[in-house]
């Protein structure tokens, strides 16, 4: 647990005291090789701080978004300089550590749920409870709760994107045959498990010898999704100290079992089954209904779906338990020991929870649920649906990443595969899961 420094506190340990910076300062943003700290245009010295980012090429939107954010941050605040080295996702974290273990240094550092461990072993982020104390700017209290990204009290990270999950459907077929809409089901109360699977039985079929499946299932093999599936069945994959996998619980077999169904019947297309020949998705029509976040958004206007028919939307459906709607995190982490903490403090508070980074990060699905309070939601597309999503927000819910998430997810994987492959029964798949999970944890 942090103890709560004073602002004179903060930036003595920061080695900042006498250099005449401000927490509340901002700045420009430039490359590597026309960064140096050194004296730029007007012959102004700036204070650089210097980001590991994502590189987003191949997602014109993302790339696009980025350009106008740093345009935006460059104009507003002269006084710093960032200077940001890329990576691309696949990679990322093993060039980031390399690049740690070789010297470089990095004040700020893009983040995802599942490498949150991996850093934290690696000891190259620290909490951001100081950094929030000391700012008069802002407050703890001005965020979501399911906006930041907790390990054992402290806030490592607060999301610059939160991805509530739901159902998207295809609202043409839904009304070309009569059929409930799962948002009106949801509205009556009758949007539940059964008729979850009833919708991907009674929209499976084929045209013109070409399979339709009623649902896309292969997001449910994440586990921060599975995660949303099990809290609504009345479990979770680990204990609340990690010190044990729940994963034969009476309640994840029973799940198993359902999600099973959708393989068995031919509801869902096998992994493995689209190719690029012959894509089995949702934006194409070959499914009628999937699960993702509002990241989705992208995928349908990249693959033209709203060409092809209307989109539906509506909330996850409610299981014996409840009703939930995982809340996915992306944020940035700040580094164990930065060096100049004011223009890195600056670009993570613009780049995580301004007002012009959720309307700037819109296009990529960003800003439907911002991390601050004060910062309204913001949508682009006509057919989004914004009742579902504030439907959405009450039940959202965090995943908590287990110690050791990169190597467990290998035993995930391969249970995940018998089950859908129906090798050996739940049971027995479920029992080792289990069994090398808790062994995995407490080695």
């Amino acid at each position: 647990m942090h103890r709560k420094l004073s602002r004179r506190e903060f930036m003595r340990n920061a080695g900042l005291i006498g250099t005449g910076l401000t927490l509340a300062a901002c700045a420009p943003v430039a490359s590597q090789d026309s960064m140096d700290g050194e004296t730029q245009a007007g012959n102004r010295e700036k204070v650089v701080a210097y980001v590991f980012d994502y590189d987003p090429t191949g997602t014109d939107a993302w790339v696009v978004a980025d350009e106008e954010f740093i345009e935006y941050f460059t104009e507003k605040y002269p006084d710093y300089a960032v200077v940001r080295e890329q990576a691309p996702w696949t990679g990322f974290t093993e060039k980031l550590l390399t690049s740690i273990a070789g010297g470089s240094k990095y004040d700020v550092i893009y983040g995802y749920w599942q490498w949150l461990p991996l850093f934290i072993e690696n000891d190259v982020i620290g909490p951001l409870d100081d950094l929030i104390d000391a700012d008069p700017t802002i407050s703890a209290d001005d965020f979501f709760g399911y906006a930041k990204e907790t390990v054992e009290g402290d806030t490592y990270g607060l999301a610059w994107f939160i991805s509530g999950w739901l159902h998207w459907y295809n609202l043409t077929a839904v009304n070309e045959a009569g059929y409930t809409t799962p948002k009106a089901m949801n509205e009556s109360g009758e949007w539940d498990y059964d008729a979850w699977l009833q919708f991907a039985k009674d929209f499976t079929r084929e045209q013109d010898g070409v399979p339709i499946y009623g649902y896309s299932m292969s997001s449910a093999r994440s586990v921060s999704v599975y995660a949303m599936l099990a809290w609504a069945w009345g479990t979770q994959q680990w204990s609340d100290d990690f010190s044990a996998s729940l994963m034969d619980s009476e309640e994840n077999i029973a799940l198993w079992k359902w999600i099973q169904q959708f393989y068995i019947d031919g509801l869902t297309p096998l992994p493995g089954a689209s190719t690029p020949d012959q894509p089995l998705s949702f934006t194409n029509g070959r499914s009628m209904a999937t699960m993702a976040g509002q990241w989705y958004t992208r995928n349908i206007v990249q693959d033209g779906a709203p060409d092809l028919f209307d989109i539906g939307m509506a909330p996850f459906p409610k299981g014996p338990s409840g009703q939930y709607s995982v809340a996915a995190l992306n944020s940035f982490y700040f580094s164990k020991n930065p060096g100049n903490v004011d223009p890195a403090w600056a670009w993570y508070k613009e780049r995580s929870f301004s007002e012009a980074a959720a309307r700037i990060y819109a296009q990529i699905g960003g800003g439907r649920f911002p991390s601050i309070k004060s910062v309204a939601p913001a949508t682009v597309y006509s057919w989004e649906d914004t009742e579902v999503y504030e439907a959405i927000r009450p039940i959202l819910r965090t995943y908590s990443t287990s110690p050791k998430e990169s190597e467990w997810i290998t035993f995930w994987d391969a249970a995940w595969d018998e089950m859908v492959l129906g090798t050996r029964p739940v049971e027995e798949i479920l029992g080792q899961l289990a069994e090398e999970s808790t062994d995995l944890v407490n080695a």
